[in-house]
């Protein structure tokens, strides 16, 4: 398999990584007790000058901690990028085609929004943005994790996750002028607008599992067939129910809310297993492939 860089490059940022990170535990322990031993020692002290070179002592000391924190911040971002130019993308250019992969770019936010298939929250943000063919297919795909913010009665201000994971979206094959959305009974993440009306399929079991929220009924049905409903099924099963397929802006969108980022780089503790990481960017890899296989996204011949 070619890669951008070798093995040995990509063991040296990480070695560095790892080197920084011991370094900035060191500081910290050395100078946190290194300031608690001169206040217990000068406690009793009635110099004038004692609180002057105290505050001189933990200025200094603090800004110490901050360079080294920000050089092992640098490394972690080195690492990072290595790692996910050795694993992420030379695997995504044996299995897909005419790819851009930035793993620091986001998936535009009115992807999402446009929809009006998902609660868009008060804060948004994404990363590993994917456009790609596979198998013809073009798709696009981002880890993307959006909050909602809550200020209490003491004004002090939290957020709550109402969607974290994979989102994905696929051009399909067959023609539809309304949107459609089909959500697992237990995919929170979801909030219609107003033009969407939840409708009942003649499937008892579907409408157990999933909630169909529908612009046109009769273009549901359509769309919604047997075949279709026994692939979202399938689909929604590998994913532990945590999912919702769209049918919006001549694409088929597929959010999987399963609190996770994917992609992400081994520990840098220890050597890296190559055989390990390769299988684990694979897995990643088939949440993608697995959808237009299991959906038969690719036109029959």
């Amino acid at each position: 398999m070619k890669t951008l860089m070798d093995y040995t490059e990509l063991e040296r940022i990480r070695i560095a990584y790892n080197n920084k990170k011991k370094e900035m535990a060191k500081k910290s322990f050395i100078i946190v007790g290194g300031i608690f031993l001169i206040v217990l020692a000068a406690s009793g002290s009635t110099s004038l000058l004692f609180p002057f070179l105290l505050q001189i002592i933990i200025i200094g000391s603090i800004a110490t901690l901050i360079a080294t924190s920000l050089g092992a911040r640098k490394e972690a971002e080195s690492y990072r990028n290595a790692y996910k130019n050795y694993f992420i993308t030379s695997t995504f250019n044996s299995v897909f085609t005419d790819l851009k992969y930035d793993h620091n770019a986001a998936m535009p936010s009115t992807i999402l929004s446009n929809t009006g298939m998902i609660r868009m929250g008060n804060r948004y943000s994404s990363n590993d943005y994917t456009i790609a063919k596979y198998k013809g297919i073009p798709f696009a795909q981002a880890d993307v994790h959006i909050e909602v913010e809550h200020t209490d009665s003491d004004g002090d201000t939290t957020y709550e996750t109402i969607f974290r994971g994979r989102y994905i979206t696929f051009d399909f094959n067959k023609k539809f002028d309304k949107k459609l959305l089909v959500a697992s009974k237990n995919f929170h993440a979801e909030r219609c607008d107003s033009s969407f009306k939840k409708i009942e399929l003649e499937s008892i079991e579907f409408n157990k599992h999933f909630d169909v929220y529908a612009q046109d009924g009769f273009e549901a049905f359509y769309l919604l067939n047997p075949a279709v409903m026994e692939r979202i099924e399938k689909l929604a099963y590998l994913y532990n129910g945590n999912v919702f397929v769209g049918f919006a802006n001549r694409k088929i969108h597929i959010a999987i809310n399963n609190n996770t980022d994917s992609f992400e780089p081994a520990s840098s503790n220890a050597p890296i297993d190559e055989q390990r990481e390769f299988s684990k960017v694979m897995d990643d890899i088939k949440v993608i492939t697995n959808i237009v296989d299991e959906l038969k996204l690719v036109k029959e011949k």
